[in-house]
C-alpha cells in the first residue's frame, strides 16, 4: 500500500506544479494548457506480494494515452478539466471526463453516467474518507490530506479565532497575555465542537499505533498555547525592513518572516510540549526570474535531551512526523528548455514513510519527461517505478472559467448519500456505466480486466454497480 500511495503522490505532485507554468502572452487572470501523456508502471518495484496484481495496471497504462485540457484562473479559483483516456488499440472506446469547480465544490460529468453530473462537496471530503476506510477498507483519507484545500478546511476555525482575536499584525506591537487567554479558550471551543477540525485529527491518527499521543498533543493546543509558548505573559511582534519576528519573553523568536525581490520565507521555531515534542515548520520560496525552488520542511520528534533518557517507562515514538518537500529550478515560463526536480519525504509514526524522488525535462516545444524514484524500492537506484512522457501547451483560453456556488451544488452530492439515494443513482447509471466499462474492458489486456475486476470485488464497488446487497 506505501509504494501505491507513493505513486498517487505523485500524480498530485505532477499536476501541482502546473500551476507554475505561466505564458506572457496569457492575461494574469486565466491560464490554459493542452495535453498528451502517456505512462509507464514499473511492477519491479513492488513488493512480489502485489506485483502480479499490479502488473494489470502496467499493461493498461502502457496501451493508453491521456488527453485533455486544463484550464483555470486564480481570480475566480475556478478550474476546467477535461480528460480523455485513450486506448491506442481502438480509440472509439476512449473514456471521456468533465471535471468543473472551485477548491469546495467539484462536478464531474462522462459519458460513463449517462447524462447524470456527480458533485464532489470537498467541505465533507475527510468525512467521507473516514467512512469509506471504515466500510470498505480503502485509505482514502491519506489521498485527501494531499490536498491542500482539505487541510486549510480542517484549520480555518482555529485560523478564525486567532485572526478575529489578535488581528491583523503590519507594524510591532505587543500581544497582550489576555488577548492570548482568550484564543487559547476559543480554541478549547474549536477542538471540541469543529467536525472538520476532528475528522483531520481522526484521519492522521486512525491508522497510527500512537493515535492517543498525536490526539493529545492537538487537543492540548490551547494550554500549550499559554503555558509552553507565551509563558502566560506578553509577546513582541516586531516588523520592519520586510521581516516579521515574534519573541516571547524569554526572547525565543517564535516565529520569523522574510520577504524580498528574491523570494520570501517564513519559519515556526518552537518550544517543546509536555510530551517532550519541539514543532517545527519551515518554507522559502527563491527565484532568479526564470526559475523557482522551494524548500519546505516540519518536524515534532523528541528533542535530543528526552530521546536520551533511556528511561523505559517514557514510551512515546521519538517521532510522530518529520517531512522534507524539495522543488528545484521549477522553470516560471513555459514552453522552455529546463530540467526540474522534486523530492518528498516522510517519517514518523502518523503517516506512510516515503521517499520519492522526481526528475524531469522540458523543451521549448512543449515537450515534457518525467521519471520518478522511490529511494526505498527494491529497485536499483537508476531504474524509476513510473514515467511519464507527452506534451503540455499554452493555448489561448476561449473564456474565463467563474463557476458559482448555486450552479455547482445543485447536483447529486456523491459524499453526502444514503440508501436510497444510492438506489436511484445506481439505478439511473447503471447501463451507461456498465456498457462503457464492457466497451473499455474490451479493449484492454487480460490482465487490465483481471485486477481491475479483483479490486471491484474486494473492495465491495462491484456490488454497488451491480445494485446488489
Amino acid at each position: 500500500m506505501k509504494r501505491i500511495l507513493s505513486v498517487f503522490t505523485v500524480f498530485l505532485l505532477v499536476f501541482s506544479v502546473t500551476g507554475a507554468l505561466t505564458e506572457d502572452n496569457i492575461s494574469p487572470e486565466v491560464y490554459s494548457y493542452q495535453f498528451s501523456l502517456r505512462f509507464h508502471l514499473n511492477t519491479d518495484g513492488f513488493q512480489p506480494l502485489v506485483r502480479s496484481h499490479l502488473k494489470g495496471y502496467s499493461d493498461l497504462l502502457d496501451m493508453l494515452s491521456l488527453n485533455g485540457s486544463l484550464t483555470w484562473s486564480p481570480d475566480t479559483e475556478s478550474i476546467d478539466l477535461q480528460l480523455d483516456i485513450i486506448p491506442e488499440t481502438d480509440p472509439s472506446a476512449a473514456l471521456s471526463m468533465h471535471f468543473y469547480g472551485i477548491p469546495e465544490h467539484i462536478c464531474m460529468n462522462s459519458s460513463l453516467i449517462g447524462d447524470e453530473t456527480i458533485w464532489f462537496n470537498n467541505f465533507v471530503l475527510m468525512e467521507f474518507a473516514l467512512k469509506t476506510w471504515n466500510n470498505l477498507n480503502i485509505p482514502l483519507q491519506y489521498l485527501a490530506l494531499l490536498f491542500p484545500y482539505v487541510t486549510q478546511n480542517a484549520f480555518q476555525r482555529m485560523l478564525s479565532d486567532w485572526t478575529e482575536t489578535v488581528g491583523p499584525v503590519t507594524e510591532s506591537r505587543i500581544i497582550q497575555s489576555d488577548t492570548l487567554a482568550e484564543v487559547s479558550a476559543r480554541w478549547t471551543e474549536t477542538l471540541q465542537e469543529d467536525q472538520r477540525l476532528l475528522y483531520w485529527i481522526s484521519a492522521l491518527s486512525v491508522l497510527s499505533e500512537d493515535h492517543m499521543i498525536l490526539e493529545n498533543e492537538i487537543s492540548g493546543l490551547p494550554e500549550y498555547l499559554l503555558e509552553n509558548i507565551s509563558g502566560n505573559r506578553d509577546l513582541t511582534a516586531v516588523v520592519g525592513n520586510g521581516k516579521t519576528e515574534w519573541v516571547n519573553q524569554t526572547g525565543q523568536i517564535l516565529f520569523g518572516s522574510s520577504e524580498d525581490e528574491g523570494g520570501d520565507s517564513w519559519y515556526f521555531s518552537l518550544p517543546p510540549t509536555n510530551n517532550g515534542y519541539i514543532p517545527g515548520l519551515s518554507y522559502s520560496c527563491t527565484s532568479d526570474g526564470a526559475s523557482s525552488s522551494v524548500h519546505m520542511s516540519g518536524s515534532y520528534h523528541l528533542s535530543a535531551e528526552n530521546t536520551v533518557r533511556g528511561d523505559n517507562s517514557y514510551s512515546v515514538p521519538v517521532s510522530l512526523l518529520d517531512f522534507n518537500l524539495d522543488i528545484c529550478t521549477l522553470p516560471e515560463t513555459w514552453p522552455v528548455d529546463s530540467s526540474f526536480s522534486a523530492v518528498l519525504e516522510t517519517l514518523g509514526t502518523v503517516l506512510p514513510n516515503i521517499s520519492i524522488r522526481l526528475m524531469a525535462e522540458t523543451k521549448e516545444n512543449g515537450e515534457i519527461s518525467i521519471s520518478v524514484f522511490d529511494d526505498e524500492s527494491i529497485l536499483p537506484g537508476s531504474d524509476s517505478i513510473l514515467t511519464c512522457t507527452g506534451t503540455i501547451l499554452p493555448v489561448e483560453p476561449h473564456s474565463v472559467p467563474a463557476f458559482s456556488v448555486e450552479e455547482l451544488t445543485s447536483h447529486l452530492n456523491i459524499f453526502s448519500v444514503n440508501d436510497k439515494t444510492v438506489s436511484e443513482f445506481s439505478r439511473q447509471i447503471r447501463r451507461p456505466l456498465i456498457s462503457g466499462i464492457l466497451n473499455f474492458l474490451d479493449v484492454i489486456p487480460a490482465s487490465s480486466c483481471q485486477s481491475i475486476m479483483d479490486d471491484l470485488e474486494e473492495y465491495g464497488l462491484l456490488n454497488l454497480l451491480l445494485g446488489e446487497e
